[in-house]
């Protein structure tokens, strides 16, 4: 599985959050930040601060899915 984490205005958060949970129960899962342990709030606000910084080194790159999709 992947995770994805999304930041979203106030104005479009519902939105989103109705869309996501058309997505397959058996194949995703939503978690909301009340659900998340400390130790993984503070891993999400650590990979949240290197992709400010502009490292993304953690991360799949974007283009080889993107290659791999195609």
């Amino acid at each position: 599985m992947k995770t994805i984490q999304l930041e979203v205005s106030d104005t479009i958060y519902q939105k989103v959050i109705d869309f996501l949970t058309l997505l397959p129960k058996d194949q995703c899962h939503l978690l909301s930040e009340d659900e998340l342990s400390t130790t993984e709030l503070s891993q999400v606000s650590q990979l949240t601060e290197q992709l400010k910084q502009g490292n993304d080194s953690e991360f799949e790159d974007w283009n080889d899915i993107k290659s791999s999709l195609q």
